[in-house]
């Protein structure tokens, strides 16, 4: 999703906020709170977008559903987005705003390939050893891939760790196919 400089804009201010208000963790999960609900919901993505339906209106049921569930600061937040008429921008507001705080906590966004899934504990190690050959913590999302065989693949900033089966097996491949030629 492509981020919008309004979106920048106001993801921006929020932190900022967050910051001189001194309830930054507590913004932070609001924001969380407000994403799974905004990613969750056809309905919410479509109130937020909807030019019929008017601000007044959007605010009430906003309200009603993150009533009690967030901060002040995100509530006043999403108000003021509501009245302003950008409510339709807030999953890019979203998107901004945990750009803004991985590059605050140095963590780079990874697509870690393995060709099956992994329990909690082996993609915390993983993790942990991606982490350590980048030099940043990671915000990882898995994919598995069978054709890998076995092993796995990262994706980050601008590297990639190709450490699968099917790799490997290439590489001997190629060396085989060097030393033949000879």
């Amino acid at each position: 999703m492509a981020t919008t400089r309004v979106a920048q804009r106001y993801a921006k201010a929020l932190m900022e906020l967050a910051k001189e208000e001194g309830a930054f963790d507590t913004v932070v999960e609001d924001v969380r709170t407000i994403a799974a609900a905004v990613e969750h919901s056809d309905d919410l993505r479509n109130l937020l977008r909807s030019p019929i339906i008017d601000e007044r209106t959007k605010e009430k049921i906003l309200r009603e559903i993150f009533g009690g569930k967030i901060g002040t600061i995100a509530d006043r937040f999403i108000v003021l987005l509501t009245l302003k008429g950008r409510s339709g921008d807030l999953p890019d507001i979203i998107d901004a705003f945990n750009r803004l705080l991985d590059r605050e906590r140095n963590v780079v966004p990874a697509t870690i390939t393995t060709a099956v899934s992994l329990d909690p504990a082996q993609r915390r190690k993983l993790e942990e050893r991606i982490s350590s050959l980048s030099g940043h913590g990671i915000r990882a999302t898995y994919v598995v891939d069978p054709s890998i065989i076995g092993g796995f693949h990262a994706r980050f900033a601008d590297r990639m760790i190709d450490a699968s089966v099917r790799h490997q097996l290439e590489r001997l491949r190629e060396s085989f196919v060097e030393g033949s030629s000879v």
